[in-house]
């Protein structure tokens, strides 16, 4: 295999896994799930006024996730471009549907703004990349009336109304029986 060869495979192999590594901060954040976002940043990840590493990411991560109702990040136009074979920038464009405690719903426009690199795992099973720094720019955030409230779909009955995942949601079954149950 030719070395050109060679470099343009490992890039693509490793424009696929920070692909994947955006799909899975959207699951993430799906999910609320804090240890696995700790899982795709680097140890020393820089959280601006928070500070750098696992730490910050924790702190960052409690503060915003805790009164999360629900959330869904569906990203798109996705550039990266290699500063060298272990660090690579990218631009990301994502629209927010989610709902917290304090805000209600809320759709949003954003674009992440990330710089990626490539960590040794300490399970010794080799390398792979991780964000080092990822900055979020709210194009806009939009109130809307928030869907968790609609009926229940019934799909494939209806078409409109709340589904079955949101449903089995904890905690979106605290909010519908606080707003059926006015205090």
């Amino acid at each position: 295999m030719s070395e050109e060869y060679e470099k343009a495979v490992k890039e693509l192999l490793a424009k696929d896994q920070i692909k994947d590594l955006v799909f899975r901060y959207s699951d993430a954040i799906r999910n609320r799930d804090i240890e696995l976002l700790v899982n795709l940043y680097s140890p020393n990840a820089s959280f601006g006024d928070m500070g750098v590493g696992e730490t910050a990411l924790r702190a960052m991560s409690e503060a915003t996730l805790t009164n999360l109702q629900f959330a869904v990040i569906l990203v798109a136009n996705h550039l990266i471009t290699f500063d060298n074979e272990t660090e690579a920038k990218g631009e990301v464009w994502a629209r927010c549907y989610a709902q917290n405690e304090q805000e209600g719903y809320y759709e949003q426009l954003i674009k992440y703004v990330d710089q990626y690199e490539l960590v040794d795992s300490s399970d010794g099973f080799g390398a792979s990349w991780k964000f080092r720094h990822r900055r979020h720019y709210l194009w806009f955030g939009q109130s809307k009336d928030s869907p968790l409230i609609l009926p229940e779909a019934s799909w494939p009955d209806n078409n409109v109304g709340l589904g079955r995942e949101p449903l089995s949601d904890e905690l979106v079954q605290a909010l519908r029986k606080q707003i059926d149950e006015p205090s």
